[in-house]
């Protein structure tokens, strides 16, 4: 396996909770903004590539990486280049995202990147139909130390239903408003949520659902955890996705998620599929039923995670191996 580095930046920290934890080797860079950030990260990698580093593989393409892919490549074209693809084609609504996505496939094309690892398997067949040096990586999160972060609670005759929403960037794809409708459709229940905008509780007010507001300073795994863990479900039911850290958090620490049908966690005959994933993501009423049977089915849920993450972390750490080999 060539030794490597996973270089990313701060422009969507929650893959960063994903990448960090499935590469072993990994640091962080700027977003290329300014010369100084551009000549700021040409050190670092400079001194990887002189430390014995012959494979860079970037958490997507940011503002300004393209010129560092172009000086690489000229002053070491031995050093492989590989880009994990942090957007997906809905996602090319925004301008940011499109220009960044055309200018990878361009870069690909130009033989300055070595490959493209794309995380949902539709857009893999897609790119690879159509050309491109293409990789379907694997996304996981595997969580060593869960005691640490468990709580004990009490089980008290009246407790809430406490459901935990925790969206981790306030755009329309997150679909956060039919997620904290669910609250009102579910009997004794509580919304417990990352706060990201005003009109956030303006809204649960408004419709008189019951909720407790918390603000996730550090998008970091830890700092999610410790607001994971006082719920009973968590709902990450966006529209679109191709990384999942809620779910995996939250199904790490034992509180079951319900999700959008929107990644290839999964077989189609799945067990677990069918507790967790919605084919509803805007419909509040479906998804309060099937937090219903996810409740009155918690333990075999929790089995069925467990069977299902044993089996997925072997397949997960298998591809990853041959992602680096290639």
């Amino acid at each position: 396996m060539k030794n490597y580095i996973l270089l990313y930046g701060d422009k969507k920290p929650e893959d960063n909770i994903c990448l960090t934890n499935m590469f072993e080797r990994s640091k962080p860079i700027h977003l290329g903004w300014t010369d100084f950030d551009y000549n700021h990260n040409m050190n670092l990698i400079q001194e990887e590539i002189k430390n014995g580093v012959e494979q860079i593989i970037f958490a997507g393409l940011e503002i300004g990486w393209d010129r560092m892919i172009e000086a690489i490549k000229k002053d070491y074209p031995n050093v492989i280049i590989k880009v994990i693809c942090t957007t997906s084609d809905s996602l090319l609504y925004y301008e940011y995202e499109r220009n960044n996505f055309f200018r990878l496939l361009e870069l690909e094309k130009e033989k300055k990147v070595d490959g493209i690892a794309f995380l949902r398997k539709g857009q893999y067949e897609t790119y690879k139909a159509l050309g491109y040096h293409c990789y379907l990586l694997k996304e996981n999160y595997c969580l060593k130390k869960k005691e640490e972060f468990k709580q004990k609670t009490e089980n008290v005759k009246d407790k809430k239903i406490n459901l935990g929403i925790y969206p981790l960037n306030y755009t329309w794809d997150k679909n956060i408003f039919n997620q904290l409708c669910v609250g009102k459709m579910l009997d004794n229940s509580k919304i417990n949520y990352n706060l990201l905008d005003p009109r956030m509780k303006e809204f649960l007010d408004t419709m008189n659902i019951e909720s407790q507001e918390s603000k996730i300073q550090n998008i970091e795994a830890q700092e999610i955890i410790k607001e994971i863990v006082k719920n009973d479900v968590c709902i990450s039911c966006s529209f679109t996705e191709y990384m999942h850290p809620i779910f995996f958090l939250s199904m790490e620490m034992e509180v079951p998620c319900l999700i959008g049908n929107n990644s290839d966690l999964f077989e189609e005959d799945s067990v677990l599929k069918s507790y967790v994933v919605t084919e509803a993501e805007d419909n509040a009423i479906i998804n309060a039923e099937k937090i219903k049977k996810i409740l009155e089915n918690k333990s075999e849920v929790l089995e069925q995670y467990k069977i299902w993450k044993e089996k997925y972390n072997q397949e997960a750490k298998s591809n990853l191996e041959e992602f680096l080999e290639k």
